[in-house]
């Protein structure tokens, strides 16, 4: 088998492989190739049945072309000194339409010159071939020579659309009631409005700006790419004849002058039209659009492969350590496709060894890494596996005077403010709006992963960064610093993956913090949350993630750091496309017999996590219920559930009702452990369903199943 590329994720995992990691390869490549063959299906009700990606391509680029030739009716509105326009009709001269065909869709720039200001609006948008999904954002450029009025109030997303009973679903971001389901009937005569926010500058700490709005015989997928402050309005629309929801949003605050030469963007807006109301028939299209036309690909045009990977902070630690870590698993029968070194491995401004959370030289410490990260990224990639590096390169959390004497090449105006004043996590909120700032960075960064022959880069951001951009605001140019940044920001990303095609960036910000559809489609957000580990209901609510999060993001980490008290069921909790299991490589009491059986366990789970899936119960965190959630790949006729009864559940008794299936096909079904063995028509097995019996609280079942 030929050693991937550095970075590439293509699904084969190493040269060195076990014969059941190539039966999880072969399972793993099986999945995707017919998640992909499904996705072109754009399919809506059952899900197995084939519709005509064509028709629903062409309904897309016919609303999205309507957009453009019809302008007054794009769904943009803003205020310029004072006065409010929606579209871009009157007052507004167009200065042609392109387009180009891309393998996903026909992408479109749309140029118009706004008569008032001289300013010119650039709409970059698409439509795509297989779905019924559509997308647009808007850039204002001052290319005149004097400075323009006020952009105030700008909506990247203003539309009214029409159905019975509305509904609006969706989930919670990271913090608080994290990622738990909500679901709102929207009426005039009830709750008449909901209005989501971001107000920290981390866009999905609280809320999540992804949603899905039921009306009529189908809905909405509405998703906001702003990795910023973010607004989110569904209003019930009075006076109208049938029911109507106002959709608005955009960036939370916006009122700003251009100077010559300026930029300002609005939010990306995505929108995935489905006809029917079944929910789990249209989150599974989500997902199928999400998998095929948002994941960031290889150049071999593949997703992110599961992963089973070791990651800790690495202070306090040296090679050596790093070496036996990596080898004792290898020894043990546990196969590592990734190994992580997070915090803890750069120096202070005087060059010695410093701690998380100090953070700005981005210089390995070679007193405890004098090879830079050589010796175990070369263990791994004769292992088959690859490297992970951590980095916050937003934040200087280091004396600024002897930072700045330290970095003679590092200009004092790069720094934007202090942020998380008073805080463990002061720091100076660096400014990636400036070119000259970002390429300092990308310099200190590229340095890093080539001298240690890394293969993904991990960005991690701790601070709130609203309150500074607020601060570096002028009069007159209220969220203009936040605008800049986001570009930056994005740019910065895109640097990255320009020079290294093949890797994939993890998303991080103190967890799930900011990961909005822009970032998503650079990145992969792996830290879903700071908040559970160490506490009781941690692995209750891992579960919930399981089924909550997984509908909307296909791939995440879950993860255990337990030694003393692993257990078989800990470790299923944490069944997800990325799994890290840290446990001591020189404990005697390290269970790695178990650990074993569970990679190849979820060796197995991991091929099916880019089919459909299926809540079997509902989502709960609570620690006396049953949870139950399946995979199923309608492609290969194959699947797999897992069944979880949690630690004060006293119900010894679960039936498992399975979806998707052929109702006239036979299936058998197993399980890891011998409890369950079940052959079953797919009408038996979805209307009558079968038992599943754990005797003790705090088990659980994961089974496979297939047609016979």
């Amino acid at each position: 088998m030929a050693k991937n590329k550095r970075g590439a994720f293509n699904g084969t995992r190493r040269d060195r492989v076990r014969s059941r990691g190539i039966i999880c390869i072969a399972l793993a490549a099986a999945a995707l190739a017919a998640l992909m063959a499904a996705c072109t299906s754009g399919a809506g009700g059952d899900p197995k049945r084939t519709a005509e990606p064509a028709a629903n391509g062409q309904k897309a680029k016919k609303q999205l072309e309507g957009y453009l030739k019809n302008a007054e009716t794009f769904p943009l509105s803003f205020a310029y000194d004072g006065k409010t326009q929606h579209g871009l009709g009157e007052g507004f001269v167009p200065n042609g339409i392109s387009q180009k065909e891309e393998n996903d869709g026909t992408r479109y720039e749309a140029i118009f010159t706004h008569e008032a200001s001289g300013a010119v609006f650039r709409i970059d948008s698409k439509a795509y071939n297989n779905f019924n999904a559509l997308e647009w954002t808007v850039y204002i450029s001052n290319d005149g020579g004097n400075d323009t009025g006020v952009f105030s109030d700008i909506l990247a997303c203003d539309l009214t659309v029409t159905g019975r009973d509305p509904v609006l679903k969706g989930i919670n971001g990271d913090l608080g009631d994290m990622y738990m389901p909500y679901e709102v009937p929207l009426s005039n005569g009830g709750q008449a409005k909901v209005h989501k926010e971001s107000v920290s500058g981390r866009p999905t700490h609280g809320n999540f700006p992804y949603f899905n709005l039921e009306y009529g015989d189908g809905g909405s997928f509405v998703a906001y790419g702003w990795p910023g402050c973010w607004k989110a309005d569904f209003e019930a629309v009075d006076g109208t004849k049938t029911p109507s929801v106002r959709i608005s949003g955009g960036q939370l605050s916006i009122a700003t002058r251009l100077e010559p030469g300026e930029t300002i963007r609005t939010p990306l807006v995505a929108m995935l039209n489905y006809s029917g109301r079944d929910e789990e028939v249209n989150m599974n299209l989500w997902r199928r659009w999400f998998i095929e036309c948002n994941i960031k690909k290889d150049t071999s045009g593949n997703v992110i492969g599961p992963a089973f990977s070791w990651g800790n902070v690495v202070q306090g630690m040296n090679t050596q350590k790093l070496l036996r870590t990596v080898n004792s698993y290898f020894a043990h029968g546990v196969d590592l496709d990734y190994f992580w070194i997070d915090a803890g491995w750069y120096t202070n401004a005087a060059g010695a060894t410093c701690s998380w959370p100090e953070t700005g030289t981005w210089q390995v410490n070679t007193a405890m890494f004098p090879d830079k990260f050589t010796q175990v990224s070369d263990l791994m990639h004769e292992k088959g596996g690859k490297t992970l590096l951590w980095f916050e390169p937003e934040v200087v959390r280091l004396d600024k005077k002897a930072f700045l004497r330290a970095n003679s090449d590092f200009d004092e105006s790069w720094m934007l403010g202090t942020a998380a004043q008073g805080t463990w996590l002061e720091g100076q909120l660096l400014d990636l709006g400036n070119p000259d700032l970002r390429a300092w960075l990308l310099g200190r960064i590229f340095t890093v992963l080539d001298e240690g022959r890394i293969d993904m880069f991990r960005q991690d951001f701790n601070v709130d960064p609203a309150p500074v951009w607020k601060q570096c605001d002028g009069e007159g140019r209220t969220g203009f610093t936040e605008n800049k940044y986001v570009q930056g920001y994005l740019a910065f990303w895109d640097a990255i993956l320009e020079r290294y095609p093949e890797m994939t960036i993890d998303s991080c910000a103190s967890g799930g913090g900011r990961n909005d559809l822009e970032t998503m489609r650079r990145s992969v957000p792996l830290h879903v949350s700071d908040f559970w580990d160490g506490n009781a209901g941690g692995y209750d609510e891992r579960q919930a993630v399981m089924m909550s999060l997984a509908r909307w993001f296909p791939f995440f980490k879950l993860g255990t750091s337990e030694t003393v008290d692993l257990t078989e069921y800990k470790l299923r909790c944490c069944l997800a496309g990325w799994t890290v299991v840290n446990v001591s490589s020189i404990s005697k009491v390290t269970p790695w017999d178990m650990i074993a059986k569970y990679e190849r366990e979820w060796r197995r789970y991991a091929s099916y996590i880019y089919a459909d899936l299926y809540q079997l119960t509902p989502v709960s965190k609570a620690d006396n219920v049953w949870r139950a959630l399946e995979y199923f790949d309608p492609a290969q006729d194959s699947g797999t559930a897992v069944c979880f009864r949690a630690p004060k559940c006293e119900q010894e008794v679960f039936t498992v009702k399975l979806k998707g299936l052929d109702p006239n096909a036979t299936y058998i079904v197993s399980d890891c452990d011998g409890l369950v063995s079940v052959k079953a028509t797919g009408a038996e097995l979805m209307n009558s369903g079968f038992e599943v019996r754990l005797d003790v609280a705090g088990s659980s079942a994961l089974m496979f199943f297939g047609r016979e």
